[in-house]
């Protein structure tokens, strides 16, 4: 739908014409109405605005003002109409995202990449937090999408979750660890082994799954510190022991041996989700939800 009245367009064909039968053949009508819609227009404009005759149309002098300044007008309402549809269908906008560190090994790279691609127009502004406190931007309606770990048990009741990526836990030790010469580790052979843990106040969910397989698989490792990623594989590398990674972060330490773990069926799985509120109608988060599910 036009912002500008049917008067003033119709206005703008006829004084290019200057002939009213050219006009309304443009305009798609019959003649008598243009002409009674352009005398209805000149008196709510209050100055004739087409000079007439038995022969020929002109513009008045204010007709050439309007007609001037009619057509800036037209040219400044389609662009705001394109500039409208293309926000409307996801073209064109802003898009709050918020991701945690691990999303960027992987998934997030490739997402952010394949969206620019197609989305070019639209603002793409990045956060990166802890799960809590994207959880809370979420629901608080300051993030318009995030990727994040969740735990088995966690509910978010307002918020609506697809899984995008799934993994495996993997086991990272020192280069020079007797283990670098299995092709797949037990999980009971980690049993008193000095490992480095992930602190669960700045990564809960990983701590969390730490403790599950230890718990599951029935084995109790020293843990010898406590830390987060990257700075965990670093403590690796140093020697000080071996540490479950998630199977993405393993090209992070170069010098650091990777072995995937033998246990129970399943057990090493661990999920990216995407997740936003139902109600945010954003269409440039419904765009990067898609190209997140395409992965």
């Amino acid at each position: 739908m036009p912002l500008l009245s049917r008067a003033l367009r119709a206005f703008v064909v006829v004084a290019e014409e200057l002939h009213f039968g050219r006009a309304a053949i443009r305009l798609n009508i019959s003649q008598p109405p243009l002409s009674q819609l352009i005398r209805q227009f000149e008196a709510e404009v209050g100055t004739e605005l087409f000079v007439r005759s038995t022969r020929s149309v002109r513009l008045t002098q204010a007709g050439e003002v309007l007609l001037a300044r009619a057509r800036r007008l037209v040219d400044e309402n389609d662009t705001i109409l394109r500039a409208v549809r293309r926000a409307g269908s996801g073209d064109a906008g802003r898009l709050a995202v918020g991701f945690v560190s691990t999303a960027a090994y992987r998934v997030l790279p490739g997402a952010i990449a394949r969206y620019r691609a197609k989305y070019p127009d639209v603002e793409l502004m990045l956060f990166e937090e802890l799960t809590g406190t994207i959880t809370d931007r979420l629901l608080s309606g300051t993030l318009d999408i995030a990727i994040f770990r969740r735990l088995p048990r966690a509910t978010e009741p307002d918020l609506v979750f697809e899984r995008v990526h799934r993994e495996k836990m993997v086991l990272a030790m020192p280069a020079d660890h007797p283990f670098r010469e299995l092709n797949r580790v037990p999980m009971r052979k980690l049993d008193g082994q000095a490992m480095v843990g992930f602190q669960r106040e700045a990564s809960s969910y990983f701590n969390a799954v730490q403790t599950r397989l230890c718990r599951e698989h029935n084995v109790r490792p020293r843990i010898v510190y406590e830390s987060v990623l990257p700075t965990l594989l670093a403590l690796v590398e140093g020697g000080m022991g071996m540490a479950l990674v998630p199977e993405s972060a393993a090209g992070l330490r170069n010098s650091v041996v990777y072995r995937p773990l033998s246990g129970l069926p399943d057990a090493f799985d661990v999920d990216l989700y995407c997740a936003r509120r139902p109600d945010n109608l954003n269409p440039t988060a419904q765009a990067f939800a898609r190209i997140l599910q395409q992965g």
